[in-house]
């Protein structure tokens, strides 16, 4: 499996699949994430700031890990993957692609939260409150499972029409932050409500089990798929 992540991570980095999300984000986070009002040089707005700009980074995660992951998942051509599905099986090579683009979205979520306490003015917040910031990162944990689900469940194998699959990643991204049902949405208004104290271990554990079932039929659906491919038309 270390060999199969490598290699992974080998497509990822030179085929600049990373650039684009990494874009992306950092735009998305930087124009959410506002600076305190003039004035408000109180350590309580400024906590309350960080909270509210904790909660839109980790919110950004799920579109940017949805596409990373839709990116990892069409990364190869039809004949290095049935290469790599040969020697190391399908449902590993699956995994690899999968866990590839969630490390990187780890990478993004961690980035993003240590950024967010500077672009919003609210470092001395961060400091005086390390519970708001442990929460923030919770939060993120929530929306990176809920984005690296969204990008399995919408791409291939499981969904291989290019255009529709976008399309349904997109929508899906978009239903998982509005949607009652969410665990992201969940984290996210649980998160505001009681920014010191996190979002709970509901969604977080409600995330995780969406994450297991998607990703257990995305290795399933990948493994017919190749034992398929030698008889295919």
């Amino acid at each position: 499996m270390i060999a199969l992540l490598r290699y992974q991570t080998a497509i990822l980095l030179r085929s600049h699949r990373w650039i684009f999300p990494l874009i992306a984000y950092g735009l998305l986070v930087a124009a959410g994430a506002t600076s305190p009002a003039p004035g408000s040089a109180l350590l309580a707005a400024q906590s309350t700031q960080l909270a509210q700009g904790l909660d839109w980074s980790a919110a950004m995660l799920v579109p940017v890990v949805a596409f990373l992951t839709r990116s990892m998942l069409t990364a190869e051509p039809d004949a290095a993957r049935a290469c790599v599905a040969a020697a190391a099986g399908p449902a590993r090579a699956q995994l690899a692609a999968l866990l590839t683009a969630l490390g990187g979205g780890i990478v993004l979520g961690l980035g993003g939260a240590c950024l967010t306490p500077f672009i919003t003015g609210t470092a001395a917040a961060a400091v005086a409150h390390p519970e708001i910031f442990a929460a923030g990162l919770l939060t993120a944990a929530v929306c990176l499972l809920v984005g690296s689900a969204v990008g399995a469940l919408c791409n291939p194998p499981l969904l291989r029409h290019p255009g529709a699959a976008m399309l349904a990643t997109l929508a899906a991204a978009i239903f998982a932050l509005a949607s009652d049902v969410s665990p992201a949405s969940a984290a996210l208004r649980r998160g505001g409500a009681r920014a010191a104290q996190g979002p709970g271990p509901v969604p977080l554990l409600a995330a995780a089990c969406l994450l297991a079932v998607i990703w257990g039929a995305s290795l399933y659906a990948g493994a017919r798929r190749d034992n398929r491919a030698p008889g295919a038309t």
